[in-house]
């Protein structure tokens, strides 16, 4: 399973880092999917998606746009048969920026785009359906997500911290982070659960875990105890907790379904955040 993908230009790439659209169906009928240090929203345009909290329980049902905040745990989704979306991937900050909206009150939920950016959602929608293919509906989305770009002061004032978690793959302690931001730890926090939806920490801890998938070598054998040293975990428990809440599975048995996807879809085995369900 393929991806187009378009990276906007500036001023919008300072907070999307891009669109991206399915080339064809998924190659699972459900996935798990991991969290990232990123808001993600979804246009769409074909039948509906069903996703599921972790632990199970009752599906969300997912139809027209939507927008997901940074999660601290992974989530199930349940595939349309013949997708058709345009996604963005929102730099950490970029979905305050763009969508206006107190991160915080995205944090771990879906929430539907309308109740985020009122009847501009319904103009989004239909702009881009009226596009005439997914070049067309990237430009389209592009024009009308730069519109909405709003400024805010306090944003420079956290952009050091973020580069810095960002550069360092979220190893940096807080106190090293308000340093840089030349602000104390307290207001830095309130920033980042304003403008990013959760603490540094977890940012930090989110930054790790996409490293650690990005940089796990599925073909070769993996050493977990060093895997932990080497992202500079605090010892084993504490990786093995962390990787199991954000996966849903503890590291060996997350690499052997890893190998299995790469095998049975090695096109699909470069997505690190999707995992077969079930």
């Amino acid at each position: 399973m393929s991806f187009l993908v378009h990276q906007p230009g500036p001023p919008l790439s300072a907070f999307v880092e891009y669109f991206y659209s399915p080339a064809g169906p998924m190659p699972y009928a459900a996935e798990k999917v991991m969290p990232a240090p990123c808001a993600d929203l979804k246009i769409n345009f074909g039948d509906a998606f069903r996703a599921w909290r972790t632990g199970g329980g009752q599906a969300e049902v997912l139809r027209d746009s939507w927008c997901m905040g940074l999660w601290d745990e992974y989530h199930t989704v349940a595939w349309p048969a013949a997708p058709d979306y345009v996604g963005v991937r929102f730099r950490p900050g970029g979905a305050f920026a763009v969508l206006g909206v107190e991160a915080h009150e995205l944090s771990n939920r879906v929430v539907a785009l309308d109740a985020v950016m009122g009847r501009f959602a319904e103009e989004v929608r239909e702009r881009l359906y009226e596009a005439n293919g997914p070049a067309a509906r990237f430009l389209a989305l592009e024009t009308l997500l730069t519109g909405a770009i709003r400024r805010w002061p306090d944003a420079s004032r956290i952009a050091p911290a973020l580069k810095a978690l960002a550069d360092s793959h979220g190893h940096m302690h807080v106190g090293h982070l308000s340093s840089a931001a030349g602000i104390s730890q307290k207001h830095l926090i309130t920033l980042f659960n304003r403008m990013i939806g959760v603490p540094p920490k977890t940012l930090a801890r989110l930054y790790r875990l996409q490293h650690v998938l990005d940089t796990v070598d599925i073909a070769r054998p993996v050493i977990w105890t060093e895997v932990a040293q080497d992202h500079l975990y605090f010892d084993q428990a504490h990786f093995n907790k962390d990787f199991k809440r954000f996966t849903g599975h503890p590291p060996g048995e997350y690499l052997a379904l890893r190998r299995r996807i790469a095998t049975e879809t090695p096109d699909h085995a470069g997505h690190t955040r999707l995992l077969r369900a079930g």
